[in-house]
């Protein structure tokens, strides 16, 4: 017994989790074909959005109507039976509706079709509008504003004079059209507007390469043309976008980056995104609010740059909060990488140079500082051979020529010793010797009588002392010569003449001082 009800519960148990685990099921039934109409952007994100908010497994189906091939009675028969076998097991959890054809098609096939499951719509308001929803039955609508397209198209381009619109020839598309012609007509008397529907592609291509001046095109949809031809949305865009002699303006954002300007568009991602939110909530068996529908603003002012300027619109024409997109990058976003390895490398110059700059400064300072010192030193220094001079001069010199004096009374007085006579003589020498080192200390020559004089005596004293034939010639001395500059030209001239003196055997020695310029030019040569 206690294994009987072992065995029941677990087969229970396994039951309730192949019940919990069972995937839901949701059947998509599409208008047209996944490459025609508006849809084929929003599905991958309704897809998307549907995956990341589920909280059960699921499984999605998809069927289509193909109403761009318009579909017969037969074909539409030919579909019943298909979903009828393909869930013969039970009816599908939610049923999503997109599109006109696909929702006369699923309210015509109530009774045969699914009776039981709920449905989510998902199309314009114009087509919600004819909707019978049931209790359980949702629907997500947006509104195409055919008024503000127009609006948009004059506002950018105020310059139109002739504006063609592009729709094919499906029953959808003829539909849309009527619909087109109504809104537009406020504009008629503006505004040359030409149709151009119920024919083949080439045909369309051939009428918007010949437009006049001034004009402008819109393209809606053309997945059927006048022969009975499906065309993809890009394909057939491309097409006319390519042949065209005036700028072309779209109603979907997803044709944007087709060689249109845009305009003001519809972005289907957003119908994506509040469609699965709608689906999840179903899914859930969550309660209805209100009358189950959600209306959602889908339209933006979206813009290619590229197209802005290939047609000459400014963008202070575009409405207000309008997106530009495929700017071309600027430099800096393409070459990026580039630009801050450039700037670094030029910053690190820059802190080089800076600092070498800085470097020079504080040497240059320091040199003129140097120089200053040395200058100071030099002054000071020749300050005091100045005053030792002096003293040599007027004191000690003075004392030996007197006691030089007092020695000659002395040698000429009766019984002098002949020590007297060599005193005397040897008072004489030292008192020559240390006028002679006065001179050399400082020559107050220089002070008293300029650089000519001093430099004319100094001469004379080597040409004395060396027995040498010592020319100068220093008549062009300016008188406002400083002190300084005179003191450094005599001691430069003094320093060579006696290097030639005591060491290059020289017999003649040639003193050459003269202006030159805002200087003075020295030169000392000698044949030694």
């Amino acid at each position: 017994m206690r294994l009987t009800r072992a065995l029941v519960l677990l087969a229970l148990l396994a039951a309730c989790a192949a019940h919990a685990e069972a995937p839901q099921r949701v059947l998509i039934v599409r208008s047209l074909s996944r490459d025609f109409g508006p849809s084929h952007a929003m599905m991958p994100v309704f897809r998307s959005e549907l995956a990341r908010l589920a909280q059960r497994p699921y499984v999605t189906q998809e069927a289509s109507l193909a109403a761009e091939r318009g579909g017969s009675l037969d074909d539409e028969r030919s579909l019943v039976e298909f979903l009828r076998e393909r869930y013969r097991g039970g009816d599908p959890d939610l049923v999503v509706v997109i599109g006109a054809p696909a929702l006369r098609f699923v309210e015509a096939q109530r009774a045969r079709l699914f009776p039981d499951a709920p449905r989510l719509l998902i199309g314009e308001e114009r087509v919600a509008r004819q909707a019978r929803l049931g209790p359980r039955d949702h629907a997500v609508v947006q509104r195409v504003s055919l008024p503000a397209i127009r609006d948009t198209i004059l506002q950018v381009r105020p310059e139109t004079r002739t504006l063609a619109v592009v729709v094919g020839s499906s029953v959808l598309e003829q539909f849309w059209l009527k619909e087109f012609q109504r809104e537009f007509a406020p504009v008629g008397e503006r505004v040359e507007l030409l149709w151009l529907t119920n024919m083949p592609i080439a045909e369309v291509a051939r009428r918007v390469a010949a437009l006049p001046p001034r004009s402008a095109v819109l393209h809606f949809l053309f997945a059927v043309d006048g022969d009975g031809v499906p065309h993809a949305t890009e394909l057939a865009l491309r097409q006319v976008s390519t042949a065209s002699s005036a700028p072309v303006f779209v109603v979907f954002e997803s044709q944007l980056g087709e060689g249109v300007v845009g305009g003001r568009v519809l972005d289907y991602r957003k119908v994506g995104v509040a469609a699965a939110e709608q689906a999840v909530s179903m899914l859930r068996g969550e309660a209805r609010v209100g009358d189950g529908r959600r209306h959602i603003d889908t339209e933006i002012n979206a813009f290619d740059a590229r197209q802005l300027e290939r047609w000459g619109i400014p963008e202070s024409r575009l409405p207000p909060g309008s997106e530009v997109r495929y700017r071309p990058p600027s430099l800096w976003q393409e070459h990026r990488p580039l630009i801050l390895g450039v700037a670094a490398v030029l910053l690190a110059q820059a802190a080089l140079i800076a600092g070498l700059i800085l470097q020079r400064s504080r040497r240059r300072r320091a040199e003129r500082a140097a120089v200053d010192l040395s200058g100071r030193l030099l002054t000071a220094h020749e300050d005091e051979r100045r005053r030792l001079a002096r003293e040599l001069h007027d004191d000690l010199t003075q004392r030996l020529a007197r006691l030089a004096i007092d020695a000659g009374q002395l040698e000429r007085a009766p019984g002098a010793a002949p020590a007297a006579t060599a005193m005397r003589e040897e008072l004489v020498r030292l008192s020559e010797d240390v006028h002679s080192m006065s001179y050399r200390l400082h020559p107050s020559m220089l002070d008293d009588l300029g650089l000519a004089e001093a430099l004319k005596a100094e001469c004379d004293r080597v040409a004395r002392r060396g027995a040498l034939r010592v020319e100068v010639n220093a008549d062009g001395v300016p008188e406002g010569l400083s002190l300084d500059a005179s003191l450094c030209l005599f001691r430069v001239a003094q320093e060579a003449m006696s290097n030639a003196a005591r060491h290059g055997d020289a017999s003649a020695i040639i003193v050459r001082l003269a202006a030159s310029g805002e200087g003075m030019q020295l030169a000392v040569s000698d044949n030694g």
